[in-house]
C-alpha cells in the first residue's frame, strides 16, 4: 500500500530535495523504517536512541496529530497522506493564527481541505460558525512560513478575507 509522505524543507538535504515521496508501510512505524531505507539517516533525525519519535517531531496522518491517535502504531491505509512537521527551535516552523470570513457563495467549496493539500502546512481550525448564508473561522497555520504566506495568498485568491488574530503561536 502506497502512502505519500510530504517532507519539511530541513529534512530535504537527505531525500535530495524531494519534498514529497511515497511509501508503503501499515503504521506510522513503517513508514520511518522504510523512509530510512531509502534515505539513509532521517529515521536519527525523526527518533530518539529508543525509537521513539524526537519531542520537537509531529507526523499527522491527513491533518490528524498521531499523538491522539497510537503514536507510531498508528494504522494507514492506501493513499494516506503523512505530513512531518519539525519544530525547530529558533528555525522558521510557526503556527500562526488567523480569522477568516468566506463569501456566501465559497461556503460549501472545501478550501481549507484544499489549501492542506496544495501547501505543506497543517491547519486547524480553533472556531468556526459556518451556516448555509455565512461562515467564519478561526483557523491555525502550522509550517514552514513561506508556505503559510503562500496559503493565505489562495484563500484570499478565492475571495477569503483573511486577518491575523494577534497572539500567534510561534514554536
Amino acid at each position: 500500500m502506497s502512502i505519500k509522505i510530504k517532507i519539511p524543507t530541513p529534512l530535504r538535504k537527505i531525500t535530495q530535495g524531494t519534498g514529497e515521496v511515497e511509501i508503503s508501510g501499515k503504521t506510522i512505524d513503517d513508514i520511518i523504517n522504510g523512509l530510512e531505507k531509502d534515505f539513509p539517516g532521517i529515521k536519527e533525525r525523526l527518533c530518539d536512541e529508543s525509537g521513539e519519535l524526537r519531542r520537537f517531531v509531529n507526523i499527522y496522518v491527513n491533518q490528524e496529530d498521531i499523538r491522539f491517535m497510537r503514536g507510531k502504531e498508528t494504522p494507514l491505509k492506501d493513499g494516506d497522506e503523512v505530513s512531518i512537521v519539525p519544530a525547530i527551535a529558533g528555525g522558521s516552523a510557526k503556527s500562526l493564527k488567523f480569522h477568516i470570513t468566506f463569501p456566501e457563495q465559497k461556503i460549501k467549496e472545501p478550501i481549507i481541505y484544499q489549501i492542506g493539500k496544495d501547501f505543506q502546512i497543517i491547519t486547524n481550525i480553533r472556531k468556526a460558525d459556518v451556516d448555509e448564508k455565512t461562515g467564519w473561522m478561526d483557523l491555525e497555520l502550522t509550517g514552514e512560513i513561506d508556505e503559510i504566506e503562500k496559503a493565505v495568498s489562495a484563500l484570499k485568491k478565492r475571495g477569503v478575507t483573511v486577518d491575523p488574530i494577534e497572539r500567534d503561536i510561534i514554536e
